[in-house]
C-alpha cells in the first residue's frame, strides 16, 4: 500500500524495508512473486519513474501519454483556430429585406451578457463584408443620434447583393433587432475545473499495450524532495539530437559519396573469398567491409575503441537533488537484482514484457564510440572540449549509469534460463540481443575489466557476464535463431573467434564450457553459421583439445596412482551433456562439405577418443558419426 500511494516518506520507507529483508538471508525466501501478485509489477513502475527522471526514456511506453499529448495539441490548434460557432464573428440577423447590418457590441463581462432575442428562427448568414463593417463601428461613435443615418448607409451597400435571396421578413419586436450583435468572450474570474476533469485518465489501452512492454502511468509517483532547478534530462537530450540535424543539414550540399561507418561491431575479415559468390550473407550490409579493399573511395568511418566517458571534475557538482535521485534509483535496481536471486523468480521475471524492456534498454545506453580523430594530436583547448566540461553538469548520471549496467546484467544472466525472446516484439528483443552481442565483442578495457563495484581481483567481467547469459539464452532454438539473425554479419563472426578464444582457455574452465555450449548451438541452428565457426583460426582444435582433456580427467579419476599422470592433479572431469555438446558442434560442421578440409588434421586425433573406454557411449556414438560424415566422398 505504501508503494501504489507514490508519496515520498511512505515509498521511501517501503523501499527500504523491502531492500533490508532481501538481505537478509532469514527473510530472503518470503519474495517468492508467485506469491505476491502485482508485487513486481510495482517496482518496475518505480524503476521506470527512476528512469524517466534520470534519462528521459520509457516514457512513450506509458498509458495515456500520447493521448494526453495529442489532446493537448488538439486544444493548441483549436485555440489558435477559432470556430465560426463560437461567437468570435458578427452575424446577421434576418431582420427587412435589405437585411440592415449595422448595430453596437454586446460584451461579456463577469456572468452577465446580452443575447438578442428570439424573434427569427432562421439560420444565420455570414457575409463576406462583415469584416470592414465591423471596423467601421468600432471606429465610429455609438451615440444614438447617428444611428438613423449608419442604418440608410448599410441598407444602400448590401440591398443590390442580398434583396433576391431574402425571404419575407418576419415580424419584428424592436427596431433594433436590425442591428448586428458581437460577443466578445472574456476570461472568467473563476474556471469551472470539472469541465476538464478525466482528460488526463483517457486512454486507449488493451492487451498489445503490455505485450509491448508497456506499463500504468507513473506520474503521481514522487522521487526526490529537493528543488529541481536544472533543466531536465529531456532538454539536453534534444540540444544533442538538434546538433546532429545541423551538422547533416551541413553535408547535404556536399557530393553524394558512399559513406560507410566501421563500427566496433564491423571488424574486417580476414578470409575475402570465404563464402561463394552466390551466397546470401554477401549481400548483408557488413560484407563490403570484406569485400572491397578501396576503403578510401568508400569513406569507411573508423571510431575510437574506447566508448564516450565523462571526465570527473575536481569538484563534484551534483545537486541535492539529482543524489538523492541516483541513489533512489539505484535502490529499485538492487531490489530487482536481489529478486533474481530467489529460486523460482527467474520464471516470473522471464514473462514480464515491461521488465524485459527496461533491462535491454540499459544494456546500451549512452554506450557510444567516438570517431576515430585521424588529426595530429595537439595539447591545446578547444571549442567542444570547452563545451564537453561545461556540460558535465548535464551528464551527472556516468556513475549512476555504471551500476545499473551491471545490475542489469546481473538480472539478464540470472533470467536468461527461462526467457524465450522469440515470444517478444522486436522493440523488446531487439535491445537485448543487440547489447548482449555488442559487449560480447566489444573491445573497450570497460568490457574486459572488472565492473566498478567489484574488486580489481575479481574474474568477473561484462564480457564473461555476458557470455553466461548467451550460455542460457542457446538453450532454447528460438533464441539461437534470432541470435544468428542479428545483424550485421561481421560481427557475429567476432563473436564465434572470441568464443574460440575462451574455448582454447583451460584455466577457466567455467568460461570455457559455457563458450563450448555456445558454439554447439550456433552450429547446430545454422549451416552458415558451422560454416563461419569452422573457418575460424584453431575452432575444430580447441573442440578436439576440449574432448581430449575430458578424456584426460576421466582417466585420471579411474587409476590417479598412475606413472602416467605426473603433474599436479586437473580438475573434475565436465559433464557428460557438456562433452556431447562439444561432440554435436563437431558434428554440425562436419556436415557442412566445405568443412571437411579444416578436419583433416585432426582425424587421427578424433579416432583416438572414438576408442577410449573411459568416455560415455553417448559422446563416442556422436564422435563416430563426425568421422562417418567426414569419410564420405
Amino acid at each position: 500500500m505504501s508503494l501504489k500511494s507514490g508519496l515520498l516518506a511512505e515509498s521511501t520507507w517501503a523501499l527500504d524495508t523491502i531492500n533490508i529483508l532481501l538481505y537478509d538471508d532469514s527473510t530472503v525466501a518470503s519474495f517468492n512473486l508467485s506469491q505476491l501478485p502485482g508485487f513486481l509489477e510495482l517496482i518496475v513502475e518505480y524503476f521506470r519513474r527512476c528512469l524517466i527522471e534520470i534519462f528521459g526514456i520509457l516514457e512513450e511506453f506509458e498509458v495515456g501519454t500520447m493521448v494526453l499529448k495529442n489532446h493537448l495539441d488538439s486544444d493548441s490548434d483549436e485555440t489558435k483556430e477559432p470556430a465560426p460557432d463560437q461567437g468570435t464573428c458578427p452575424t446577421t440577423l434576418p431582420g427587412s429585406e435589405a437585411s440592415v447590418v449595422a448595430g453596437t457590441e454586446v460584451e461579456q463581462t463577469g456572468s452577465t451578457e446580452k443575447e438578442a432575442p428570439p424573434v427569427a428562427a432562421e439560420p444565420t448568414e455570414v457575409h463576406g463584408k462583415q469584416q470592414e463593417v465591423d471596423a467601421d463601428i468600432k471606429k465610429e461613435d455609438t451615440n444614438e443620434l447617428k444611428l438613423s443615418e449608419r442604418e440608410k448607409e448599410s441598407k444602400k451597400e448590401f440591398s443590390d447583393h442580398h434583396s433576391a435571396d431574402l425571404e419575407p421578413k418576419p415580424k419584428q419586436a424592436s427596431k433594433y433587432d436590425k442591428l448586428l450583435i458581437k460577443i466578445v468572450h472574456q476570461d472568467d474570474l473563476m474556471e469551472d475545473l470539472t469541465e476538464h476533469l478525466g482528460y488526463q485518465t483517457e486512454f486507449t489501452s488493451g492487451l498489445l499495450h503490455w505485450q509491448a512492454g508497456g506499463g500504468d502511468s507513473t506520474a503521481h509517483i514522487q522521487t526526490h524532495f529537493e528543488l529541481q532547478s536544472d533543466p531536465p534530462a529531456r532538454a539536453h537530450k534534444n540540444t544533442r539530437n538538434e546538433n546532429k540535424q545541423e551538422k547533416q543539414a551541413d553535408g547535404k550540399g556536399q557530393k553524394a559519396l558512399k559513406h560507410i561507418t566501421a563500427t566496433i561491431d564491423d571488424v574486417l575479415c580476414a578470409r575475402v573469398e570465404a563464402l561463394s559468390h552466390s551466397h546470401p550473407a554477401r549481400s548483408l550490409p557488413s560484407y563490403p567491409f570484406r569485400v572491397h579493399p578501396d576503403g578510401e573511395d568508400n569513406h569507411i568511418t573508423l571510431l575510437e575503441d574506447e566508448p564516450r566517458c565523462l571526465d570527473e571534475a575536481p569538484l563534484s557538482t551534483t545537486s541535492a537533488w539529482q543524489e538523492s535521485l541516483s541513489k533512489r534509483c539505484l535502490c529499485v535496481s538492487n531490489i530487482v537484482r536481489s529478486l533474481s536471486f530467489i529460486p523460482g523468480n527467474d520464471m516470473e521475471m522471464s514473462h514480464h514484457p515491461a521488465l524485459v524492456l527496461l533491462l535491454g534498454r540499459l544494456l546500451l545506453l549512452h554506450h557510444e564510440h567516438p570517431e576515430r580523430n585521424r588529426s595530429p594530436l595537439s595539447y591545446q583547448r578547444d571549442e567542444q572540449q570547452e563545451q564537453g566540461l561545461s556540460s558535465s553538469k548535464d551528464e551527472w548520471w556516468w556513475e549512476c549509469l555504471s551500476l545499473l549496467r551491471e545490475n542489469a546484467m546481473v538480472t539478464l544472466a540470472n533470467m536468461a534460463g527461462h526467457l524465450d525472446l522469440s515470444a517478444y516484439p522486436d522493440t523488446i528483443c531487439l535491445p537485448i540481443l543487440d547489447g548482449l552481442l555488442h559487449w560480447m565483442v566489444c573491445p573497450s578495457t570497460e568490457a574486459r575489466d572488472p565492473f566498478p563495484s567489484a574488486p580489481s581481483h575479481s574474474q568477473l567481467t561484462p564480457q564473461r557476464l555476458v557470455l553466461e547469459c548467451l550460455c542460457k539464452l542457446s538453450i532454447q532454438d528460438g533464441n539461437v535463431d534470432l541470435l544468428l539473425a542479428t545483424p550485421p554479419f561481421s560481427r557475429q563472426e567476432k563473436l564465434f573467434a572470441v568464443l574460440v578464444h575462451y574455448v582454447g582457455q583451460r584455466k577457466a574452465q567455467v568460461y570455457r564450457e559455457m563458450a563450448v555450449a555456445v558454439l554447439s548451438h550456433l552450429a547446430q541452428g545454422d549451416p552458415t553459421a558451422a560454416r563461419v565457426i569452422a573457418l575460424q583460426k584453431g575452432s575444430v582444435g580447441n573442440l578436439v583439445a576440449f574432448l581430449e582433456d575430458g578424456v584426460s580427467m576421466a582417466q585420471y579419476q579411474q587409476n590417479p596412482h598412475s606413472l602416467l599422470h605426473m603433474g599436479p592433479a586437473p580438475l573434475g572431469p565436465p559433464s557428460v551433456n557438456m562433452m556431447s555438446r562439444a561432440a554435436k558442434g563437431l558434428l554440425a560442421m562436419a556436415k557442412v562439405d566445405e568443412n571437411k578440409t579444416e578436419f583433416v588434421l585432426y582425424e587421427s586425433r578424433l579416432l583416438d577418443i572414438s576408442i577410449s573406454s573411459v568416455l560415455n557411449t553417448g559422446v563416442v556414438a556422436i564422435v563416430c558419426q563426425v568421422l562417418f560424415h567426414l569419410g564420405k566422398l
